[in-house]
């Protein structure tokens, strides 16, 4: 029974704070509903019996990831979104996105699964050791090395972008204050 209770907990705390984060105005509300999101994450690791993961989903995104959002949130000129509305082309571009994200994500695991099960000679696409260290690393390293990367740099990309608008925002105004 505390096994379901902590499961639950974790798969709210995941799913709650990844939905709040998205959608609260706050730069700074939306961080740290991240770091929520994350740690929950963590915690569904624990379920899947890998407390290396979680270890690793703690140190690196909630210690590492977060920290580096949060010192960008620093940079940002409105972190409440009070000064920002969001045009009716964005929210199409947005849902576009999405579902040319999740169409690209179904291709990639529907072809790594084809891929994966090809190279092993038909044998079960799941080895028996499930969630090893091994068995992830033949997976992010095989078959999954190509979308492991592009999806770093696709990360890296809208970093860059990221900076690029804020600055793009904020040079009007550090004109107007030496003029």
């Amino acid at each position: 029974m505390i096994a379901l209770v902590s499961f639950a907990a974790s798969a709210a705390l995941a799913v709650v704070g990844a939905l709040l984060a998205a959608s609260v105005r706050n730069l700074l509300h939306a961080a740290l509903l991240l770091g929520v999101s994350l740690f929950g994450t963590a915690g569904l690791y624990l379920f899947l019996g890998q407390p290396w993961l979680a270890c690793v989903q703690v140190v690196v995104y909630i210690g590492g990831i977060l920290v580096l959002i949060l010192f960008a949130t620093l940079f940002s000129s409105d972190i409440t979104g009070s000064g920002q509305r969001a045009p009716r082309a964005l929210w199409f571009a947005a849902l576009g996105t999405a579902l040319t994200t999740a169409l690209a994500a179904w291709r990639l695991v529907r072809g790594g699964v084809e891929a994966l099960a090809a190279r092993r000679g038909g044998e079960p696409v799941v080895p028996p050791a499930v969630g090893s260290t091994d068995a992830i690393g033949d997976l992010l390293l095989g078959a999954w090395f190509a979308p492991f990367f592009l999806a770093g740099v696709l990360l890296t990309v809208a970093l860059v972008a990221a900076v690029a608008i804020v600055q793009r925002h904020r040079r009007p105004e550090v004109e107007a204050e030496h003029a």
